[in-house]
């Protein structure tokens, strides 16, 4: 294995290439001295260019995530009640309330839990019109009579109606302001329980499917967001 050696000169920033011999060659006192094989002269402005640009690809590739919004003492507290207050069978994890929170922007700027709940209610609406949209897509190619045919127009019925009732359901939500409203509390959550029966629906329905696993993936998703946000809203009420 050859070693390199670099000898940086005065007037440019030159390098002198040395390569020291492997042991089996080290008897010979010529081959000890090494002999310069390659003398390469680079201008110091040329280097100096070359280390701004390597900075700058540094700092592109660590900044990578700078979309992300940062995670804040809220979104810890609120995430981390909302698994231990979990009213469902199903886990809910704090990672997954977070990284679901982070996926919004508006979550790091929320000032209270009732900012939060709209967010994710928000983030669950857009998720399910997603998953719709992926269904009407499919639904153009299924066969009429099949069973891909029948799952896929199920899921869509379901899935609109979701989005239909998560509309009003933000609505409830950002107009609540305890007492003054009008509205009983219990009213809110029961409006973002509704739409996980749906949703299972669906669920249901879907391996029934052939290469329905990446519809099933998303189903269960959005299981987990309906179940996220029912915790969240649990937790919020102006009452206390």
């Amino acid at each position: 294995m050859y070693i390199i050696s670099i000898h940086p000169s005065l007037q440019y920033t030159s390098f002198s290439v040395y390569f020291s011999p492997p042991p089996s060659q080290r008897f010979s006192t010529s081959r000890l001295l090494g002999s310069p094989v390659v003398m390469v002269a680079m201008p110091k402005t040329t280097i100096f260019f070359s280390t701004i640009i390597f900075m700058l690809l540094f700092a592109q590739a660590s900044g990578s995530d700078s979309g992300k919004p940062k995670v804040t003492k809220l979104m810890v507290e609120a995430c981390k009640k909302a698994s231990i207050n979990n009213p469902y069978n199903e886990s809910l994890t704090q990672e997954f309330c977070l990284s679901t929170l982070q996926s919004d922007n508006r979550s790091a700027k929320a000032k209270d839990l009732h900012d939060l709940v709209l967010v994710t209610v928000d983030i669950l609406k857009s998720r399910v019109a997603a998953a719709s949209g992926k269904i009407k897509q499919k639904l153009q190619d299924a066969k009429k009579g099949t069973v891909a045919m029948h799952v896929l127009s199920y899921c869509e019925v379901e899935y609109e109606d979701v989005v239909r009732r998560l509309n009003v359901c933000h609505s409830l939500i950002k107009d609540y302001q305890g007492d003054k409203s009008g509205q009983q509390f219990l009213h809110l959550p029961d409006c973002v329980d509704m739409n996980y029966g749906p949703i299972v629906m669906c669920w249901y329905e879907l391996p029934d499917m052939p290469g329905a696993e990446a519809l099933i993936k998303e189903n269960d998703e959005l299981i987990m967001l309906v179940i996220l946000n029912n915790a969240l809203l649990i937790l919020y009420d102006v009452r206390d």
